[in-house]
């Protein structure tokens, strides 16, 4: 058997069971997502980074915490011709910086929550100076 790509295995069971359950988050209200939607909303979002963001390859981050959409955001990236690097919202700022600056990262998708979260805490720290 040949050895096959994580968006090739994904395709390969979207097209044999789109409604068969891909993912399942009980990180919060208990949610699904089907095969057939995974993919379908993967290609999109690799559509559009293909389009705005690494027409020619370069590098992609994710800055977010667990989440129903992780996977999307995941095969979204893998599908473009841009690499995938994860970003861990927990580690310190300066490690992420570090971290982005090494991999040479250009664009970032960032879980809006997330960006509000710390966005608050920096406003935070500012207010109280």
């Amino acid at each position: 058997m040949a050895a096959r790509t994580l968006q090739e295995l994904v395709a390969a069971a979207a097209s044999l069971q789109p409604d068969r359950v891909a993912v399942k988050y009980d990180g919060g209200p208990a949610s699904l997502l089907r095969y057939g939607d995974l993919v379908q909303l993967a290609d999109e979002l690799s559509r559009l980074l293909r389009q705005n963001c690494a027409p020619n390859g370069g590098v992609v981050g994710l800055y977010g915490s667990d989440d129903l959409f992780v996977p999307v955001w995941i095969l979204g990236i893998l599908q473009s011709p841009a690499a995938y690097v994860p970003l861990d919202p927990e580690a310190p700022g300066l490690l992420a910086a570090r971290v982005m600056s090494r991999c040479g990262l250009e664009f970032c998708a960032v879980k809006t929550d997330v960006l509000q979260v710390h966005v608050d805490y920096l406003m935070d720290v500012w207010t109280q100076q």
